[in-house]
């Protein structure tokens, strides 16, 4: 019976544990570095051909990471407030572009392509260069055989060449509109559009769809059963990860469902023959000649990226989106290594903690022990056999002096002792000061457009004892929005109000609020 519920894994996986939850990982190709990028804004290099996997740069650039890549042997990194910086292995700077509304997607190939929070896609040369063409209410971005994919605000995909300009744009399809799930490269230079048609009337089931390209033709499409989550793509074959499980493949301008997960599909990388399949709790690698799955890898939550460099080394991340628990760690494995058939439960093992085993056996913790000597090592004991006289002498001074009659002061003086000492404690404590929050001034932002990117700045809120611990933002509805003392924010026309809560190392509080009005130009 154990025999039938056996399954295959790869059994030696390093577990990278972190302290505070992981939204990026970047593997060097070649090098053996892996970057990991978590949502306190640092920015770690670590060396996986090392013992120890030791860290060998940090950057902290104070804000939530987005998405790290390499650039040759640069570290290219894009944060949620300030927008884009690249940076030497010495985690020097090397140049920076700041963006009002901050970052949100990054490609790194040939170009750096950037999207910042409002939607303006920027393209930079690797040195830092920022070409003169940008494209505006974008909602992501892939990349294409010549150039890039991009899913618009208003639901078209435009296809553009190497220097963002268009060359073809799909038309939103359908009489009440649709959705673009995803848009992105297929084989033979062909692209792929997954929509969901919108259902007339409530309760019928909605439309989804994948569409075919060739250059500005559309040569095939065909119902799906779930939305497109995930894609990847090698010169042959074409494979999208669905939210129902499916994984399909694309062949010859059709669609075929190679198997069904249990969980969504989040995650895809193709190596040789293997699909890397990440999904909550699992990764599976699918081998495409064999058609079945030929080895799962167990996570605490969703697979959320797969690294794999040149020499079949694996990193992957993922989060199990529980606020109560702590940070899930990075897992580094070699797809080369022999498989193993374990029991289910085995599989949780990289992950684990290391747990220190106490001694609880009575006998042993409360035995007395008269003879420590050989508890030393070899040396403390010669020198214990050198030194003893001068121990005993000492042993022996300790006692006399214990002996000696000793003169009892008058409870009177004792007490008055005591006051002295509590009135000297008094007159030298130090007034503690509660920090004064200061949320910045009212501001009134004029606008052509239905919204602004505004900046919320804490950092003025004075304390002269320097104790801020922690700051707190609060929109108008209670909802606490930001832990950071400086963020960006996007507003539509109206007024809004805030409020800034600042507290000290013992808890102290105040408060400051703002308004913020955002008003049409032509007002």
């Amino acid at each position: 019976m154990l025999v039938e519920n056996m399954v295959a894994t790869l059994p030696v996986i390093d577990a990278l544990h972190q302290t505070s939850s992981v939204t990026a990982i970047a593997l060097h190709p070649t090098s053996g570095n892996l970057l990991i990028g978590n949502g306190d804004g640092l920015v770690q290099c670590v060396d996986l051909n090392s013992e120890q996997n030791d860290i060998v740069a940090k950057i902290h650039v104070n804000s939530r990471i987005m998405d790290v890549a390499w650039s040759a042997n640069k570290i290219v990194i894009l944060d949620e407030t300030n927008g884009l910086h690249v940076y030497s292995m010495s985690a020097e700077e090397v140049w920076t572009s700041e963006f009002d509304a901050g970052g949100a997607q990054l490609i790194v190939g040939k170009q750096i392509l950037a999207l910042d929070g409002i939607g303006t896609l920027r393209q930079f040369t690797l040195d830092g260069q920022e070409y003169p063409t940008i494209q505006r209410e974008v909602r992501s971005v892939s990349k294409d055989a010549n150039g890039a994919l991009l899913v618009m605000e208003d639901q078209t995909v435009m296809r553009t060449d190497e220097n963002l300009s268009p060359v073809f744009r799909r038309q939103q399809r359908g009489d009440i509109g649709e959705d673009i799930v995803a848009a992105g490269q297929s084989i033979d230079g062909s692209w792929f559009v997954a929509r969901e048609g919108h259902a007339l009337v409530p309760g019928d089931e909605e439309a989804l769809e994948l569409e075919i390209y060739q250059n500005d033709l559309m040569v095939s499409r065909e119902e799906i059963k779930g939305r497109v989550r995930a894609s990847c793509t090698r010169n042959d074959i074409h494979i999208l990860g669905l939210d129902n499980g499916d994984l399909v493949s694309l062949n010859s301008n059709q669609h075929e469902v190679l198997t069904t997960f249990q969980y969504p599909i989040q995650s895809l990388k193709i190596v040789d023959n293997t699909v890397l399949v990440g999904t909550w709790f699992y990764i599976y690698g699918w081998d495409l000649e064999s058609n079945e799955v030929a080895w799962q890898i167990e996570h605490k939550g969703m697979v959320e990226g797969i690294q794999v460099d040149e020499s079949g080394r694996m990193a992957f991340y993922g989060e199990d989106q529980n606020d109560w628990t702590g940070a899930e760690p990075v897992g580094v494995c070699n797809l080369h290594q022999e498989r193993m058939d374990v029991d289910p439960s085995f599989l949780q093992g990289w992950f684990e903690e290391d747990v220190v085993e106490v001694e609880t056996n009575p006998e042993i913790v409360y035995r007395n022990v008269d003879d420590y000597t050989n508890l030393l090592s070899a040396e403390e004991q010669k020198s214990l056999e050198r030194n003893q006289n001068e121990f005993e002498v000492g042993l022996d001074s300790l006692s006399a002096a214990m002996e000696e009659n000793l003169e009892v002061e008058s409870v009177e003086k004792t007490e008055h002792d005591i006051d002295e000492l509590l009135q000297f404690l008094h007159d030298d404590a130090k007034e503690f000061i509660a920090p004064q929050a200061y949320a910045g001034e009212n501001q009134v932002v004029s606008t052509d457009t239905e919204s602004a990117v505004i900046t919320l700045d804490g950092t003025q809120s004075d304390d002269p004892q320097d104790r801020i611990e922690a700051w707190s933002w609060l929109d108008a509805s209670g909802r606490e929005i930001s832990t950071e003392s400086k963020l960006k924010v996007k507003l539509s026309r109206g007024v809004h109000q805030f409020e800034l809560r600042v507290f000290d190392v013992d808890g102290s509080m105040t408060t400051d609020s703002v308004q913020i009005t955002i008003e049409s130009s032509a007002s």
